[in-house]
């Protein structure tokens, strides 16, 4: 399967749902949730559910467009980026995400710095905050059905 399915996309958003209102809701986790929903498994060579641990996150100032990324380690041990940006159209024809596989060994890679994205430095607060929604993720992935439906 190519892009995610309506299933996990679905899911995506329960887990998203279930940190309205706590100490990691902001709207930058609605973003990030926007580039999972587009991690194609055939273009990108991993796809969200791939994904094991955010090890470094950034984002970019707040204005009228939003950027961001993470390095992840993925379930198979190996690693990858991936960022993300969209324009006044909010994830519509002005966005674009870019991905990548990194060496085991590489530092974390600055990929956005060469598109002009990223020109901050990595934020912890966010990678713990990206890796409680992966866990919550994956609480609903291994959740029945019926559950999920509550």
């Amino acid at each position: 399967m190519s892009n995610p399915s309506e299933v996990a996309i679905g899911k995506l958003l329960v887990a998203r749902r279930s940190m309205r209102g706590t100490k990691w809701d902001g709207a930058h986790l609605d973003h990030f949730v926007q580039v999972l929903c587009r991690l194609d498994c055939s273009r990108h060579g991993f796809g969200v559910d791939d994904l094991d641990t955010i090890e470094k996150a950034w984002i970019g100032q707040a204005d009228d467009t939003w950027c961001g990324g993470v390095v992840a380690r993925l379930k198979d041990g190996r690693r990858a980026h991936v960022d993300g940006r969209a324009g006044r159209s909010h994830w519509a024809e002005d966005s674009a995400i870019e991905t990548g596989l990194l060496d085991a060994d590489a530092a974390h890679l600055e990929s956005a710095a060469r598109h002009g994205w990223q020109d901050h430095a990595w934020s912890e607060g966010l990678a713990y905050t990206l890796n409680a929604f992966l866990g919550r993720y994956a609480a609903q992935r291994v959740r029945p059905a019926t559950e999920n439906s509550r």
